[in-house]
């Protein structure tokens, strides 16, 4: 029997029987269908997580003011104190000054009010003070003809001015041109300079999308709203004293991230007497990611392993069923000259043909699953070819690997006694 004869025999024994394929096939449809959904969903979630990190500078180290437990001061419940936390001016200067290898830095400060809209409703909107140089590091732009950024200008003048998000900006001033109007903020009045977007939608740490905040000069915050804000806990008053909430390094060589990291640590521990910070370095946040994404393509591999171990084992049983069932066939065949590698041949063709079948339907369920997982939980999927070539490749392996004890078994039979079957 030539190959196209046995190619064509296995096809024909297989549509003979379309019923009992259909479920031999089945553990190898949800083997590759849950290894395409399983990577879909994945990619997509570890593509979104890392871009958010790269958004974030690799290039940057972030310093982030935290509050420590006030706790409770004083007899009376309704005594005040001053609670002083967080990144320093001092802290800031010495940095900027002493460590070398650092390119620019921005000081960034969340302050109180409420935003309202065009329609004076409250908005989710919040005003925050920022050096000028918080549109490099944050790697936010001014949109072209939409005004101009912060300034060292607007520092030193301690101008009233003030920049906005993109979105910040459809809703406080619905389809007017911000340029030139204006916003009030704890009873401060602020002119708009500038729409600024930042393309990949970075979030301050906190949740704050940039696109969906106001900014006004760092100096000019301090000087008409000042750094102590009145905050109530547990039924006493406080005050609290805040230079910034977020103070940005941006880094000349990544590849010193490391030295300088382990620096600012040491430096703060020592100048801080509680650890009333937290750092964050995207690029060390970037490698644990990458790190956590081979680990969990390990753990995929291996239960895509078990799902098509399972669905291999099934079509090796229906294979030893079918050479019992077909024993005088088989007899018939060898008795009309076809050979032991004949039958081999066959058997294995039919396999074969069993697990690719298995394997394009399990893809295709697999994408119509992960697009149904978008659709319904909008949630961004990425079906690569590489998850499609590995299903199908693991499916044709599997067919090899467990149709060929069956075969073997089938071209090893005696023809005589394989006539005498009845």
């Amino acid at each position: 029997m030539k190959l196209h004869g046995n190619i064509s025999t296995a096809i024909r024994d297989i549509m003979a029987h379309r019923f009992r394929s259909a479920l031999t096939a089945l553990g190898i449809i949800f083997g590759c269908a849950s290894v395409v959904t399983m990577m879909a969903i994945s990619e997509g979630a570890q593509r979104e997580a890392i871009r958010q990190i790269e958004s974030m500078g690799i290039d940057n180290l972030v310093i982030r003011s935290a509050m420590v437990d006030v706790g409770q001061q004083g007899d009376g419940q309704s005594q005040s104190w001053l609670k002083s936390y967080g990144v320093t001016s001092q802290d800031m200067i010495h940095i900027r000054e002493k460590f070398e290898n650092v390119k620019s830095t921005a000081a960034i400060r969340e302050l109180g009010g409420v935003v309202y809209d065009h329609q004076s409703r409250m908005t989710d909107i919040k005003c925050f003070a920022a050096t000028p140089s918080f549109m490099e590091v944050t790697r936010t732009r001014v949109i072209p003809e939409e005004g101009r950024a912060l300034s060292e200008l607007d520092e030193k003048q301690v101008n009233q001015v003030c920049v906005i998000g993109k979105e910040a900006a459809r809703k406080v001033f619905s389809y007017n041109p911000p340029v030139g109007r204006t916003v009030t903020v704890c009873n401060e009045i602020f002119r708009v300079v500038g729409v600024i977007e930042n393309p990949d939608r970075l979030k301050l740490p906190g949740g704050y999308d940039i696109n969906n905040q106001i900014f006004v000069p760092f100096e000019t915050a301090n000087r008409h709203l000042g750094k102590i804000a009145h905050k109530q806990s547990g039924g006493a008053s406080h005050f609290t004293k805040l230079e910034a909430d977020l103070f940005y390094i941006q880094i000349k060589d990544v590849n010193q991230i490391g030295n300088i990291l382990a620096r600012l640590r040491s430096f703060l521990k020592t100048t801080h007497e509680e650890k009333d910070y937290e750092i964050i370095a995207p690029f060390e946040l970037l490698k644990q990611k990458r790190q956590s994404e081979r680990i969990f393509k390990i753990v995929l591999a291996c239960i895509a392993g078990m799902s098509l171990l399972t669905g291999g084992i099934g079509i090796m049983n229906i294979m030893m069923a079918n050479v019992y069932e077909r024993k005088k066939e088989i007899g018939t065949h060898r008795a009309l000259g076809a050979t032991q590698l004949d039958i081999l041949t066959h058997f294995l063709f039919e396999s074969l043909f069993l697990c690719l079948l298995g394997g394009v339907s399990g893809v295709a369920v697999g994408v119509g699953l992960a697009l149904g997982v978008q659709h319904y939980a909008e949630m961004e999927i990425v079906i690569t070819h590489t998850s499609i070539i590995i299903s199908l490749g693991l499916s044709f392996v599997v067919g090899l690997i467990f149709g060929t004890y069956p075969a073997q078994k089938a071209a090893s039979m005696d023809p005589i006694e394989a006539l005498r079957t009845e």
